[in-house]
């Protein structure tokens, strides 16, 4: 068997001279080697919807969490 320095079907000079005598392009258009495989992605979970805003909510009011034994007006 000889060695080719060019590919076969390009005719473009190889620097890894293959047994088949063509380069890694055109023996993969020839179907001499399998094609390349691309990874996919995992799927990300959906981000949660907005939740919108109680309608007696006054913009730029905050919650105040209630501390052990702090009264509340039902209790009073």
């Amino acid at each position: 068997m000889t060695v080719r320095l060019e590919c076969r079907g390009c005719k473009r000079a190889m620097k890894h001279p293959t047994p088949s005598g063509y380069g890694p392009v055109c023996a993969r258009k020839r179907g001499l080697t399998p094609r390349k495989t691309r990874r996919t992605r995992t799927a990300r979970p959906p981000k949660p919807a907005a939740v919108p805003a109680a309608p007696d909510v006054i913009p730029g009011q905050m919650a105040i969490d209630l501390v052990f034994h702090q009264p509340t007006l039902e209790s009073l």
